[in-house]
């Protein structure tokens, strides 16, 4: 049960929390007076009323004292840092026979925790793969899903259905086969097309009945990956990883991956980030082509 109380002899009677608080937990009746706080069963417990206070009025219970820090403004990076940190990222896919020390990759997840997520869930779990052998697993068992796909995709009666359930859908797994065979072919030749031989997985996944939970985890991997460039840590999306669980009418697919490397049975992979100190360090930034911008 969340408590959430305000100390009347420290209330600066602003009404910011009312203002900034999502579910409208406070209220400000008239201006410079105390806000009361209503229906707390219904707060989602983001903090908003305690970050913004400025006289430390107000108490919550989810939000221990502990876990309170002044922002230092003077401490904030500028903009045209932050740009050039995001400019300057790029997908890193050759890494030194280098493991990564766990204090590294504990820094990188607590940046991605603090991204946003719907409704305050921070529903998004890290499950850290370092052993090489279930590494190579897999690369291995990506590169097996690849193959069920080829195979079944120049079956004609299988076309035929696909075709005629979702054409879009099986015109665009028709046009991957040949990158399919590509990748097998790597593979097969003794490359590591899938990891690219990085020493580390980052999972991100999270309980399946909760919504948005995909998009939670692409934002945390998003801050994820801007710390691990910020800290010199190569690093890129590892698609391929995620293929399998998101393959249509394969349900066997979906749970392998997930099964192989540790996720709970309830929950689902939405992200993974392969890590690694970067072999090659590129010296220049290259420009992306212009965004497409429609102004309403």
């Amino acid at each position: 049960m969340i408590s959430i109380t305000i100390d009347r002899s420290q209330c600066k009677k602003d009404g910011m929390c009312a203002i900034v608080c999502p579910e409208r937990i406070f209220v400000q009746r008239e201006k410079l007076t105390i806000p009361e706080v209503m229906h707390e069963e219904d707060c989602i417990a983001c903090g908003h009323c305690v970050a913004i206070c400025p006289g430390d009025a107000i108490c919550h219970s989810e939000v221990p004292s502990t876990g309170i820090r002044t922002i230092r403004v003077e401490e904030m990076p500028t903009t045209e840092q932050l740009i050039w940190l995001l400019k300057t990222r790029r997908s890193i896919r050759a890494f030194r026979d280098k493991p990564l020390a766990r204090e590294t990759i504990e820094r990188i997840i607590d940046g991605a925790r603090f991204a946003p997520s719907g409704h305050n869930s921070q529903s998004t779990e890290y499950l850290v793969v370092q052993d090489r052998a279930v590494l190579n697993q897999v690369s291995a068992m990506v590169v097996e899903y690849l193959r069920f796909e080829t195979r079944r995709f120049t079956n004609p009666l299988f076309r035929t259905l696909a075709l005629l359930a979702n054409r879009e859908l099986a015109e665009s797994g028709l046009r991957e086969i040949p990158k399919f065979k590509r990748v097998t072919h790597l593979f097969e030749s003794g490359a590591d097309p899938i990891l690219y031989s990085a020493p580390v997985l980052l999972a991100f996944h999270a309980r399946r009945t909760i919504g948005y939970a995909d998009v939670n985890a692409q934002l945390a991997l998003q801050n994820a990956s801007l710390v691990a460039h910020s800290l010199g840590i190569g690093n890129f999306f590892a698609g391929w990883v995620v293929s399998p669980c998101r393959a249509p009418m394969a349900r066997k697919w979906n749970l392998r991956i997930p099964s192989l490397i540790g996720i709970p049975p309830g929950n689902e992979l939405h992200g993974a980030l392969a890590l690694g100190y970067p072999l090659p360090r590129f010296r220049n930034m290259i420009e992306r082509e212009p965004p497409q911008i429609k102004w309403v």
